[in-house]
This record gives structure tokens, C-alpha cells and sequence, in this order.
């Protein structure tokens, strides 16, 4: 007996020890495993921390602490100033023990050290920090179907965690399938343990989780699961999940809402679920980001009698984005509302952007791209980011290797780019000597002079007023004054600008000194800069960049848009997306020189959304000279128009030697890399074709892919314009040609046998459309496509009908 009992103490004493007198490490027998931290309530002032053990009585305690306790000898309960209790509970097979501690009374945007466990052991200190309570910005990942089956398994779900942690998220959404069986403990301890050990950022952070149900977290026979039971090992890990648990809501920020649906279960119009969600997303109408997650896309074929059942709830309640997994791959998916818009995608403020990321290491699938897709589909193991502010939201979708596969933003303070300026109706563009303009304008027409657009968390300006920047082309009290609420619009508080001069630039600070002193009597540092070429190193320390005019090329033969680098256009992107202004101004053209090519390079590479056009805006009725002399009037309904109103009492400008400006098509941009073959997808931004381009070894340039719609043309159901600046001899032809076309454009064009569509190209030289190589139809995919052997224009019109 003596033997035994002197066993039991050393068995026992460390566990003893661990509480008093040691270092605060998981010393015990049966420490905490499988830590994994959530909320079901306030994100800035609670959390729950929850984990396994194998006995019930290795402890239900957390120790927390401002300050951290790392490394100090002590009991924990003396050392942190702060404790908590919990409960825990199990359930047959499930090997052991949950622990759920919820933490209250947190502040908001704090950090907390914390150990957990007990008599059993402790977790090493580990932190956590709450959300601020009106945060500027939110960042976080969504992913999922992280379970087993893959062939590579556990690589690909280890890789895009530990890729994803360096991304420092404020939480992750996981769409769920965290595992292959619903009943098998190990393959939750090993998810769980993954967490624990790979869910940890850049700064030591442990990352919380926001979770929903897929289907491999049900266990039941039946088609749909009825009670919690179904699901038993998935709310045993999630035992705190905010009621009715099966789906839930939470209020992640002031200008956040997230509410995880269930595809597992009965969606119909009179289920419980559907009627608590009309009114959970009803109570949140007023919320500026609305995303609800649930695992089933709900257009796809897995979504049906399931997860379709939501979409007229999504469109009732303008749903932002929907947040879907169980198909293996990355595909985002135009914006829909098949309730207002059945056949049809629409923009940003109408629709609900679907993504699917499904690809946290379960086996990948891969299925062809349809009408609808914006983007993919994409077979590589992927998650996605989100970075989220009151006003802007940004997403990009990360493959394993690190690359950014697909990203978008929407802009809530102005989602589509908006004209500002216009003449008056009794104006007349004329002149027109470059490339077809993108509108043509007549008397009556109000032609636009000013647009605005956000691009990222900047604001871009396109501006048909160079000539008037010129001594003598402005009035005082005016376009002074206009610049100054513009350029207060594009960046609050702006004070520094640079007055780009280089690269052969017009109206520079000299020839426009009059209305710089002006702009430097207002408050503002102008400074005129040459250099060459364009960096972001030049334009660090500035809050607008203004581009008088740059001409470069001949006047004769035309601007030459070659001679402005991509990288000087990716620099002010870059400039742009993070938050600053660009002022990108042209002039009449009336000797046909076309420098509003080089211009629109800008535009375009920074995704503006708005093209200068090569005319001259002329009214020989309104004008304070001459007919090239107008008087144009802001928009009386813009924020810039109300401000301007207010500050000189009227809506009139008296400007010289304008061009119009419009609102572009749909345009997409890509670079494209040597010696690869590559797939431009100008989905992307609803420019709906897809080019698939090899290139030689040493060929390095950009695509670019505009959707002109018909054109006006009632023969075309489709066009696009494809070119690039690659040299011809250094790309692989034929390249592939796909042109996308909705159910609702093909029913107002009114063909019915959708087998005699073909893919035509536009030859230049014949001045007419000739039926493109191996043009060919898929129906199910709303698909024209053909081969090319030189990039033009590509178009979907009607021909012979195929045999099939």
C-alpha cells in the first residue's frame, strides 16, 4: 500500500504544481487541446474560448490579463487579474471533454493574454484582441471545406492556413465541412488541433472563428437534418453558438451584419429558418454591409430544393455578398436579383454578389464557366480576404501559391462612376478626328465635361479642362473654386499637390501660374516635377496627382500611349487604391492629334471607368468669347454641385477649349507574363469574354477586353473589343476567342434556336464582319467562341443553323 500511495502523489503533484509555484505551461496529464475562440455575442466586449480534454475535471477555468504573464512563476489565479468559469459536456464517441469559458465585460479594441485549463494542465498564454466597437476598417478571411479526401491531404488545408495567418485577420468565416465524417472524433481533434496550432497571425494573435453548418457535419439518414442532433459532434465544438444556433446573426460591427443560414436543413418560404431570417435581415436594413453565409451556392445544382429558396429573401433585403463553399474550387459570381432581373446580372447597388470559396484542402472540382460568373471557376486550393470600411469594401481571392486569382470593390459613397460637369444643350461637340468617339453628342445632349469615380479607397477625376488650366482659359471665383471642392471631394483635407510635367506634359505650372497662385492663396502646396519616370517614391508625400496632359507621339500621327510605361499606370493605381487623389485632365482637339490616347491608358490601367474623347466642345450660344469659350454648369444634385452652389451662388462655369467626357464600357486589363499561356478573363469586370493567349518567351504586355454591348447594332447580340499592345510576332496564334451572352439579351434579341449563333470578327481592312475560325455554340453556358489570328473587334451574331 505504502508503494501505491507514493505512485498516486507523483502522479498527482505536477498537476498540483501547475497551479502554484511554476512556470504557467500546460504542465498536468491532461492539458487543454484543440483551442479554438468564438463569439455568440458582442465582438468588442466578449468571446468564447473553448476546448478538449480527455477527463471532465482537468479544469473549466481562463486567466486573463492585460498584460501579459509569460514565463512568470506564480498560480494563475494570483498573476492575471481577471478569471472566468465555464461548464463542459460530451456526448458518446466523442473522446473526451468540452470546455466552453465565455468571457463579458472586455473593452473594446484591447488586447488580452489568457491561459485556460485546470487541475489537468494548462495552455501556454496565449492573446486575443477584441474588435473595436465603430472600427475604421475590418479585415477578414472567408474559406472553407477544409476536410479530408484530397489526395495531397492534409497539404493543401495546412498550406492555405499557414498563408492565411500571415494576412493578420480580425476572424475567419469558414463555410463549413470542417471534416469528411460527422461522427469520428479524430477527424475533429485533428481540425481542432490544426487551429490551435496553425491560427496564429503575424503578432502572436490567436484568430477567431465564425462558423457555419455544411454537410458533412451531418450525420443523419434522412434528406435533411431535423434537430441538432443531426449535426451532435458539430455543436458539441460550437456549444455557445448565438440562438437558434442552426443559424444565427451577429452584429460584427455598426456597419457589418453576418447572418449563417443552413443549407442543410428545410429552407422553404414557411420554414422556421426562412421567417427568422426575413426577419433578422429586416432588422439590419439599415446596416451598410450585409453578408450571409450558408453552405450550398444556391446556384448551383447542389443549391436546389435547398439554398435557392434564399434568393428572394437575399434580393427583399439587398444582401451584399453571400458567402458559400461545397464545391472544391474558387468562382465568384456576377451581381443577381432573379427577382427583379430574372436572366440578367446587374450592378453592384441592385444585386448580391455569390462567392464560392471552397478550396481549404478538400479534393478540388472543376466544372466550365456559365453566363453568370464573374470570375473562375477556379480549381486551386484558395481562401479570400476581405477588407471592410463604412463606405468601401475590397476582396481578393488567394490561391495556394501565394497569387491573387480574382479581387473586386464596391464603393457604397459612390458605386458607379458619376458626371459632375456639363455643357449646356445649346453645345456642340465637334472635330472629331481620333478613333470613333464612345457617344456621339448633338445639340440637346448635355455634353459631360467632368467625371468622377472611386477606385479602392481613392478617387479618380477625368476632366475634358486642360486648356482652361491655361492664364487666361478661367474665371476667378470660379474654376479656382470648383478645383478646390473637387479636390476636398476626392481627399478631405487635401493640402499637397503635384502638378505632374514630364512626359512632354501641356498646362504646366508655368503656362497655368495664374491659377496655381490661386490654388496656393486657398491653402494649398502645388509643386510642378519632371521626373521621370512615375513611382510611387515621387508620389508618397502628395494627397492629389494632377495630370495636366501628357503628349506623347506625334501630333500628326496621333498620341502614343506605348510611350507612358504600365508601371507609371500601376504606381498610380497603387497611389489611388490607398486612399489618395487623381486628376486626369485632356483638351479640345481640333488638329487631330489624339492625345487623350495616352489619357485613357491612365483611366483604364487605374479602372476609372470614365474615357476622355477626342472632340471639342464648342457653343456658339453660351459662351463668355467664343463659341470655344462655353459656360457649363455642375450638376446641382452632386455633392460637388451643392457645395459649389453654396459657394458662388450659381451652377455656371466659364471655361475654354473643353472635351467631352464619358462613362466607359465595361473594360478589363491584364498583364500578361512570357512564355505562358494565360486566361484573360474580362468577366471580371463585366466585360463578358474570355481570351485564352500563349505568348513567347520573352513577349510581356496587356490585354485589354471592352463590352460595347450591340453597339446599336440590332444584327450583333453581342460585341467586344479585344486588343493588346504585345507585338503581333510575339504572341501564338490562333488565340481563343469567348464571348458571354445573358438569357436575358438573348430573349430581347429574339432568336430561339440558339444553335445558329456564331462568333464573328470585325476585318478593318474589308470594312465588315467575317465568321471567325472554328466559331462554335454551348448553350448551357450562354457561349460564343472561335479562334483569332490578330486581336479586333468579336462579335455574336446569327448564321446558319448547326446540325448537331
Amino acid at each position: 500500500y505504502f508503494v501505491v500511495a507514493i505512485v498516486v502523489f507523483l502522479l498527482l503533484t505536477p498537476t498540483v504544481m501547475g497551479m502554484k509555484g511554476l512556470p504557467v505551461t500546460p504542465l498536468g496529464d491532461d492539458p487543454p487541446t484543440g483551442l479554438h475562440l468564438y463569439w455568440n455575442d458582442d465582438l468588442s466586449t466578449t468571446i468564447v474560448i473553448s476546448w478538449k480534454t480527455l477527463n471532465p475535471d482537468s479544469g473549466d477555468m481562463v486567466y486573463y490579463d492585460t498584460e501579459s504573464k509569460k514565463g512568470m512563476e506564480g498560480d494563475p489565479a494570483e498573476l492575471y487579474a481577471y478569471s472566468a468559469e465555464g461548464t463542459h459536456h460530451t456526448i458518446e464517441d466523442l473522446g473526451g471533454y468540452i470546455h466552453d469559458v465565455k468571457l463579458t465585460g472586455l473593452e473594446p479594441g484591447k488586447t488580452y493574454y489568457f491561459v485556460c485549463g485546470g487541475p489537468g494542465g494548462f495552455e501556454e498564454e496565449r492573446k486575443f484582441k477584441t474588435l473595436p466597437e465603430n472600427p475604421d476598417h475590418v479585415r477578414f478571411v472567408f474559406g472553407g471545406d477544409s476536410r479530408e479526401g484530397a489526395t495531397d491531404f492534409p497539404w493543401g488545408r495546412d498550406e492555405i492556413s499557414k498563408l492565411m495567418v500571415t494576412y493578420d485577420p480580425d476572424f475567419v468565416i469558414h463555410c463549413g465541412d470542417f471534416v469528411r465524417k460527422p461522427f469520428r472524433a479524430s477527424h475533429w481533434d485533428d481540425w481542432f488541433n490544426h487551429m490551435d496550432e496553425t491560427w496564429i497571425d503575424s503578432e502572436g494573435y490567436t484568430i477567431p472563428i465564425i462558423p457555419f453548418l455544411g454537410n458533412h457535419e451531418v450525420g443523419t439518414k434522412d434528406e435533411f437534418m431535423k434537430t441538432k442532433e443531426d449535426a451532435k459532434f458539430y455543436f458539441q465544438y460550437f456549444n455557445m453558438l448565438p440562438e437558434p444556433q442552426t443559424w444565427y446573426s451577429l452584429d460584427i460591427t455598426p456597419y457589418i451584419h453576418f447572418t449563417a443560414l443552413n443549407s442543410e436543413t428545410y429552407t422553404g418560404p414557411h420554414s422556421d429558418q426562412y421567417e427568422w431570417a426575413d426577419k433578422d435581415l429586416g432588422e439590419a436594413e439599415d446596416v451598410t454591409w450585409k453578408f450571409v453565409g450558408f453552405h450550398r451556392p444556391a446556384f448551383d445544382p447542389r443549391g436546389k430544393g435547398t439554398s435557392e429558396y434564399f434568393l428572394p429573401l437575399l434580393d427583399k433585403h439587398h444582401v451584399d455578398i453571400v458567402l458559400n463553399g461545397d464545391v472544391h474550387l474558387y468562382e465568384r459570381l456576377q451581381p443577381m436579383n432573379v427577382s427583379s432581373y430574372p436572366g440578367e446580372y446587374v450592378s453592384f447597388d441592385k444585386g448580391t454578389v455569390h462567392i464560392v470559396s471552397g478550396g481549404w484542402g478538400a479534393p478540388l472540382y472543376m466544372h466550365y464557366p456559365l453566363w453568370y460568373d464573374a470570375c473562375g471557376p477556379i480549381a486551386e486550393y484558395n481562401f479570400t480576404v476581405f477588407d471592410v470600411t463604412p463606405t468601401m469594401l475590397h476582396m481578393q481571392a488567394i490561391d495556394v501559391n501565394g497569387n491573387v486569382i480574382d479581387e473586386f470593390t464596391i464603393n457604397k459613397e459612390l458605386s458607379e462612376p458619376q458626371i459632375v460637369v456639363r455643357a449646356k444643350a445649346t453645345s456642340d461637340p465637334d472635330d472629331v478626328s481620333g478613333p470613333s468617339p464612345l457617344t456621339d453628342f448633338g445639340p440637346g445632349d448635355f455634353p459631360p465635361v467632368v467625371g468622377i469615380s472611386k477606385v479602392g479607397k481613392g478617387t479618380v477625376v477625368a476632366s475634358g479642362t486642360a486648356w482652361s488650366c491655361e492664364n487666361g482659359g478661367w474665371v476667378k471665383g470660379e474654376f479656382d473654386v470648383f478645383l478646390d471642392i473637387l479636390f476636398q471631394k476626392m481627399v478631405e483635407g487635401a493640402k499637397r499637390i503635384l502638378w505632374y510635367e514630364g512626359y512632354s506634359a501641356r498646362f504646366t505650372t508655368e503656362e497655368s501660374s495664374d491659377l496655381i497662385s490661386a490654388l496656393k492663396d486657398m491653402g494649398y502646396e502645388v509643386v510642378g516635377d519632371n521626373t521621370e519616370p512615375i513611382t510611387m517614391d515621387l508620389l508618397k508625400d502628395y494627397d492629389i496627382l494632377v495630370i495636366p496632359q501628357l503628349r506623347l507621339g506625334s501630333g500628326y500621327k496621333g498620341g502614343d500611349p506605348s510611350l507612358l510605361p504600365w508601371d507609371d499606370v500601376y504606381a498610380m493605381k497603387d497611389f489611388v487604391e490607398g486612399g489618395k487623389g487623381l486628376l486626369v485632365m485632356d483638351a479640345c482637339d481640333y488638329g487631330g492629334n489624339n492625345f487623350n490616347r495616352v489619357q485613357n491608358k491612365i483611366l483604364a490601367g487605374v479602372g476609372a471607368g470614365l474615357t476622355l474623347q477626342s472632340d471639342c466642345v464648342y457653343d456658339w450660344v453660351n459662351n463668355w468669347k467664343r463659341g470655344w469659350y462655353p459656360i457649363v454648369e455642375v450638376d446641382p444634385e452632386s455633392d460637388i454641385g451643392v457645395a459649389y452652389v453654396d459657394r458662388t451662388g450659381k451652377t455656371e462655369i466659364q471655361l475654354y477649349e473643353l472635351c467631352s467626357v464619358v462613362i466607359s464600357p465595361p473594360t478589363y486589363l491584364e498583364s500578361v507574363s512570357g512564355g505562358e499561356k494565360a486566361i484573360i478573363d474580362g468577366r471580371k469586370k463585366m466585360a463578358d469574354a474570355r481570351v485564352i493567349i500563349e505568348t513567347k518567351e520573352d513577349a510581356k504586355g496587356v490585354v485589354g477586353i471592352q463590352n460595347l454591348g450591340n453597339s446599336g447594332d440590332r444584327k450583333l447580340l453581342k460585341c467586344v473589343d479585344i486588343s493588346t499592345d504585345i507585338p503581333d510576332d510575339e504572341i501564338v496564334w490562333p488565340v481563343t476567342v469567348e464571348v458571354y451572352y445573358t438569357d436575358k439579351e438573348l430573349e430581347e434579341w429574339g432568336l430561339t434556336n440558339e444553335s445558329s449563333l456564331w462568333l464573328y470578327y470585325w476585318d478593318s481592312e474589308q470594312g465588315m464582319w467575317r465568321l471567325c475560325p472554328e466559331s462554335g455554340v454551348n448553350a448551357e453556358r450562354n457561349c460564343v467562341v472561335g479562334n483569332a489570328n490578330h486581336f479586333t473587334k468579336f462579335a455574336i451574331m446569327g448564321g446558319p443553323i448547326r446540325v448537331p
